[in-house]
């Protein structure tokens, strides 16, 4: 009878951990949704422009991959935009948004990521205050460096088809 007390009281300690951990959580992400995190811009001072990325001219828009070197998911969802891009014949520029790395990436691991322009969020500007956390995302941006949406990383073939819809919007004069 006594261990049966205990493990009630052991079960209801447990229970009530549980369920704090879970109220905690939940004014977190509360807090985190009444946030307001500035809109991105391409053209930030934030961001250092960094040499050995070749443009593409007429691009219609920048789709920005947040890329963490370390990370394979970051350099899979570049891999695909790349190859989406090639497969649609897509009017857009591809460049890394190289994000949470506190040291300037080494020429050799830029040089690696072949897109068509290179820039180091070395404030934290993608994170602290534009609110974005997800490696691999794409942030869309308009010539004039004006940000448009964002889409899940290329990881899978629903995010490669809802891409090629924006294509296809694209060519056909919206946005």
């Amino acid at each position: 009878m006594n261990s049966d007390r205990r493990w009630n009281a052991a079960q209801r300690v447990g229970w009530a951990l549980a369920g704090a951990a879970l109220l905690a959580l939940g004014a977190l992400w509360r807090y985190d949704r009444m946030r307001v995190w500035e809109s991105p811009r391409w053209d930030d001072a934030r961001l250092a422009v960094l040499p050995g990325a070749e443009g593409e001219g007429a691009a219609i828009e920048t789709w920005a991959v947040a890329v963490n070197p370390e990370c394979p998911h970051c350099r899979a969802s570049l891999a695909r935009t790349l190859a989406v891009r090639a497969l649609a014949r897509a009017p857009v520029r591809v460049a890394a948004l190289v994000v949470d790395t506190a040291r300037r990436p080494a020429a050799a691991t830029l040089a690696a990521l072949a897109v068509d322009e290179l820039r180091w969020d070395s404030t934290g500007t993608w994170r602290r205050r534009w609110g974005h956390r997800v490696y691999g995302e794409l942030l869309c941006f308009d010539r004039s460096g004006r940000f448009l949406r964002t889409l899940a990383p290329l990881s899978d073939s629903i995010a490669e088809r809802h891409a090629l819809r924006v294509i296809e919007s694209l060519r056909e004069g919206g946005s």
